[in-house]
């Protein structure tokens, strides 16, 4: 059993209570397993606070879009790494919940939306109009560093409302103990060198619909659309 089932399991059994529908009986039955667990696995109450979501990636953290994520990081109250196990890599995240879950929902909204239209941009006359391979690099990342530069600041402002200093702190720390040999990716200084194609990132950037989407909890559109969940 791997440490988040037997988290998930733990947190199943500590929601079968009297006011969710269960008989008393059945209560504390699920509350005496519950303890039974936590004592023989040597888990606290912080443990189950804290959860731990993965999102695969083809970057391994060095591209312009990966800026992006630490600000989702923070902005959801997480920490953030990037795990490599050979050709397989993830960008996992870790904080009190439902924290993890929105992050990773958020990253796929904004990894699809930066392919989406990095892909229109290069289909544009401004793109094609560059003629060595050098320029056209140099437009396709100023884009994105446009898109990344607006999507960083509409994250802040949309969080503000249910960023946490505290739960912030809880994730740094619990993610250093999850990986205790990780080490810190410093933000590269990314010049923009095409003003005219970061201009177009930047107006790209604010189309992209960050208070809707699919996800598989109700409180991710709630902290997406920046308030707290009912």
């Amino acid at each position: 059993m791997t440490s988040e089932t037997l988290l998930r399991r733990l947190r199943a059994l500590r929601a079968m209570t009297t006011a969710n529908g269960c008989t008393e009986a059945e209560a504390m039955s699920a509350a005496a397993k519950a303890a039974e667990i936590m004592r023989d696995a040597g888990l606290t109450e912080s443990d189950l606070e804290i959860g731990e979501a993965s999102s695969p990636s083809k970057s391994k953290g060095r591209s312009v879009a990966a800026d992006l994520w630490p600000v989702i990081a923070f902005c959801t109250n997480t920490d953030s790494i990037v795990l490599i196990d050979g050709d397989s890599v993830s960008v996992n995240f870790v904080g009190c919940e439902p924290g993890p879950e929105i992050a990773v929902y958020l990253r796929e909204v904004c990894e699809r939306a930066i392919k989406r239209e990095l892909e229109t941009f290069k289909a544009g006359d401004y793109y094609r109009r560059r003629r060595t391979l050098k320029t056209r690099r140099r437009a396709a990342e100023n884009f994105v560093l446009g898109m990344v530069l607006r999507l960083r600041r509409r994250l802040l402002e949309l969080f503000s409302p249910t960023r946490s200093d505290a739960a912030r702190a809880k994730a740094v720390e619990a993610l250093g103990q999850r990986y205790p040999a990780m080490s810190k990716r410093k933000l590269r200084d990314r010049p923009i060198r095409n003003t005219d194609a970061a201009i177009q990132g930047l107006v790209a950037g604010g189309r992209v619909p960050l208070n809707h989407g699919l996800t598989a909890s109700d409180a991710a559109p709630a902290l997406v659309e920046g308030r707290a969940p009912a």
